[in-house]
């Protein structure tokens, strides 16, 4: 049981007391006049700070702790508080007396008298540089975490505009805003390799100010002869690829794979990035970072690639004739259907030659199938020959075929179907050994509008026209117009 009652201590055990507090406190004290001067100081001042009361008496306290760094307005925050004698607290940057920066959480309160009288400042600081490094560490921390968040958001937005490309026109306009947007600070080039495989032809760049040369040789980079992507910039051991003009100039190279086939290369170059650019610490950081999304980018770009030669591939198989090449019935109707509607909007020509082998079943029935089908195949290589400027050849079914002329007028379509009549004729064809002779066409021709308003409709009068050319003896050429005129 206490002895003493502990309820009012007297003045003497309160000095005791306060003494004992500030002397043994592990926070630090500073004791100043109603202006601010220091007037004392205890022991865990001096262990944070360095500074003894000869130091800092007679002299404003945030003079002596206060730097570079410190924030002004924390400062100033302060020097309002003590002016209105209210007390303030919060968090600010101080130096020891080495010039070793800390955090302390101040707090300054001022101090009255019996009288009411404001007598002192009492200024307390706790040593929180621990807190603050990881609330730093912490803060950084997040802040990564957005970035690398919206990296992610950014690669996922890019892979779907890269898998929704319909065409490699739209892919390449993706690739080059995508890339811009995830690695602004590059420039970057597409590179596809030629029909020859010989060189890869430059098909899109991004960036400032791109200097990247039309042409590469796949012997002339690290990447593609390795097998593999190719960073300049990260190893000790490292040798610039000989595309590269400024060799000291951190870049990547990443060959793009479609099928299992590499068909180009993605090179991205880090310009101002040099040694003497960035510190190297950051130099490194960024690049690393890059380097990942880069290689991510590299394969949605390999992957929409593959994607879009597929779909190119399934559409032409779609609308393209298995045996000649041409255009077959589906892609005709369609096109044809939008061109009649383009040509009335515009008042502009449209024409059709309907063109049918002349005695075709024979061919089949002399020669055999194989026969048929080459006859086929080189009156549709004739078509395809003449089918520039708007003239598409088309294969309806069997030795039925068509060429649809977008901008001819009639006169212009009879003279077209007159030369490839010629041409046809003065085809020289073997087969199996056999020389397949009198390979010739019989060709019917009608306009829009004059001859019919509508698809169905024109259709039928170039058959119509088709027809009476045959029943006239085949191999010649009928207008529509001429019957007509009959």
């Amino acid at each position: 049981m206490c002895a003493k009652d502990c309820s009012e201590p007297d003045n003497q055990s309160e000095a005791f007391f306060a003494a004992l507090v500030a002397r043994h406190s592990s926070d630090g004290v500073i004791i100043s006049d109603p202006d601010r001067k220091a007037l004392w100081v205890n022991a865990a001042f001096t262990a944070q700070t360095g500074y003894v009361l000869d130091d800092i008496c007679g002299k404003e306290p945030g003079s002596v702790l206060q730097g570079p760094e410190t924030d002004p307005d924390a400062a100033r925050m302060i020097s309002l508080a003590c002016a209105q004698r209210r007390e303030v607290r919060l968090d600010v940057l101080n130096y020891t007396r080495d010039g070793k920066p800390f955090w302390g959480d101040l707090k300054v309160t001022p101090v009255y008298d019996a009288n009411g009288l404001h007598t002192h400042f009492i200024s307390t600081m706790r040593d929180i540089s621990e807190r603050k490094a990881l609330e730093q560490q912490n803060e950084e921390m997040r802040h990564a975490e957005a970035l690398r968040q919206s990296e992610r958001q950014l690669l996922a937005l890019t892979s779907e505009w890269l898998y929704s490309a319909k065409s490699f026109d739209e892919l390449l306009m993706v690739v080059r805003r995508a890339m811009h947007t995830l690695i602004p600070e590059a420039d970057g080039a597409l590179y596809i390799y030629g029909a020859q495989r010989s060189t890869l032809e430059l098909v899109a760049s991004w960036g400032t100010i791109p200097e990247f040369p039309d042409h590469i040789l796949p012997d002339d980079c690290w990447a593609l002869r390795r097998g593999r992507a190719y960073a300049f910039g990260l190893k000790p051991i490292q040798f610039p690829c000989d595309h590269v003009h400024h060799k000291d100039t951190p870049y990547f190279c990443l060959p793009i794979i479609a099928h299992g086939e590499t068909i180009g290369l993605m090179h991205i170059v880090f310009d101002g990035f040099e040694e003497g650019g960035l510190m190297r610490h950051m130099r490194a950081e960024v690049l690393n970072n890059r380097w990942d999304i880069s290689l991510i980018c590299a394969e949605q770009i390999s992957l929409a690639v593959a994607n879009v030669r597929l779909r190119h591939e399934l559409h032409e198989r779609s609308v393209r004739d298995a045996l000649t090449g041409l255009w077959n019935r589906r892609w005709f109707t369609e096109r044809a259907a939008r061109e009649m509607v383009t040509a009335e909007r515009e008042g502009a020509p449209l024409s059709l030659i309907a063109v049918d082998v002349d005695h075709f079943k024979q061919f089949n029935d002399r020669f055999g199938h194989d026969a048929g089908d080459l006859v086929l195949r080189e009156v549709a290589a004739l078509m395809q020959d003449l089918g520039q400027n708007g003239v598409y050849p088309c294969r309806l079914g069997g030795e039925e075929f068509t060429l649809l002329c977008v901008g001819l007028p009639v006169a212009g379509a009879v003279d077209l179907a007159e030369e490839l009549r010629s041409r046809v004729a003065a085809l020289e064809l073997v087969s199996n050994g056999a020389s397949l002779e009198d390979v010739r066409i019989s060709c019917g021709v009608a306009a829009y509008p004059q001859d019919g308003n509508n698809l169905d409709h024109l259709m039928k009068r170039a058959d119509t026209a088709l027809y009476a050319a045959k029943e006239g003896g085949r191999n010649r050429t009928i207008a529509a117009a001429d019957l007509s005129a009959g």
